[in-house]
C-alpha cells in the first residue's frame, strides 16, 4: 500500500475542548487517502496509521463492490458513508467513523454519477459546531462540467448558515497550476465559503508532482488547522 496522503488537524478554540473521547490530545482529526483498492488492506492500513489515529477515515478509490464493502471492517470504526460502482470498475468513496462519536448519514445517492460524481457524506458535532464532512472522487475521465453542477447541487442542498462543510477527496485537478478548471471550482466553493488548503504536492511520480487530492474547509468556522503533508518520495 501507499504512503498516507495527509492528515488534517482542526485546532481552532471552538474545537480544542473537544466533547469527544479523544483519540489523541485533544485534536480532531481528518484522513484522506486514495486508497486505490482496499481489498486486503483493512489491517495494514490501520497498522500504518496506528497510533495516530483519526477520528475520520475519508478512503476514494476503494474498488469494492456490495458485498467486499460489508467485509471490509476496521476495529473501533464504523461505515458511516459510502457509495460503490454497479456498472464500472474500480473508483468508490467510503468514510469511516470511530466509534466514540455519533454522527448521521446523509443520503447523496441521487447525485452520484460512477466516474463524474461519486460523494458521501456524514453530519455530526465538533464541540457545539454541527458540520457537514463530505468525501467525493471524480475520475480523471469523468465530466468536469457534470461534477460541478452536481457539487453545487449537494451544497445547495445541504446549505444552512449554521452548518459548516469539510470537503475532501480525489478531484483529479491539479492544485499546484492555476487553470480554468480550479479557477471554476474555486468560485464555486468561494459562495459557500470553502477554501482550499492544499498547497503541497500529494504525489510524485519520476518527473512531475501534483495535488489533485484536497481539502476544502470552511474559513468561516476553521481559523486553526494543520495538514501533514505526504512523505518525499524515496
Amino acid at each position: 500500500m501507499e504512503k498516507p496522503e495527509f492528515f488534517m488537524d482542526i485546532t481552532s478554540r471552538s474545537t480544542r475542548d473537544i466533547n469527544f473521547p479523544s483519540l489523541n490530545g485533544g485534536y480532531f482529526k481528518i484522513y484522506h487517502q486514495n486508497v486505490r483498492s482496499l481489498r486486503r488492506k483493512t489491517h495494514e492500513l490501520v497498522t500504518h496509521l496506528y497510533p495516530d489515529l483519526p477520528h475520520i477515515l475519508c478512503l476514494t478509490e476503494h474498488h469494492l463492490n456490495t458485498m467486499e464493502l460489508r467485509y471490509a471492517t476496521l476495529e473501533n470504526y464504523t461505515i458511516a458513508g459510502q457509495f460503490r460502482r454497479s456498472h464500472f470498475e474500480k473508483g468508490g468513496v467510503v468514510m469511516y467513523i470511530h466509534n466514540s462519536l455519533n454522527s448521521t448519514n446523509i443520503d447523496l445517492s441521487k447525485y452520484c454519477k460512477e466516474k463524474d460524481m461519486e460523494i458521501c457524506a456524514v453530519k455530526l458535532k465538533i464541540n457545539v459546531t454541527p458540520v457537514c464532512v463530505i468525501t467525493v472522487y471524480r475520475s480523471p475521465s469523468g465530466n468536469f462540467n457534470h461534477f460541478l453542477q452536481s457539487l453545487d447541487a449537494v451544497l445547495q442542498t445541504l446549505y444552512t448558515p449554521a452548518l459548516s462543510f469539510i470537503i475532501c477527496g480525489d478531484i483529479n485537478i491539479n492544485y499546484l497550476v492555476v487553470t480554468e478548471q480550479r479557477k471554476q471550482l474555486d468560485n464555486l466553493l468561494l459562495l459557500y465559503n470553502l477554501k482550499s488548503t492544499v498547497d503541497f504536492p500529494t504525489r510524485h511520480n519520476c518527473t512531475s508532482s501534483s495535488a489533485i487530492d484536497n481539502i476544502f474547509i470552511d474559513i468561516t468556522c476553521f481559523n486553526d488547522y494543520s495538514l501533514t503533508p505526504p512523505p518525499p518520495p524515496k
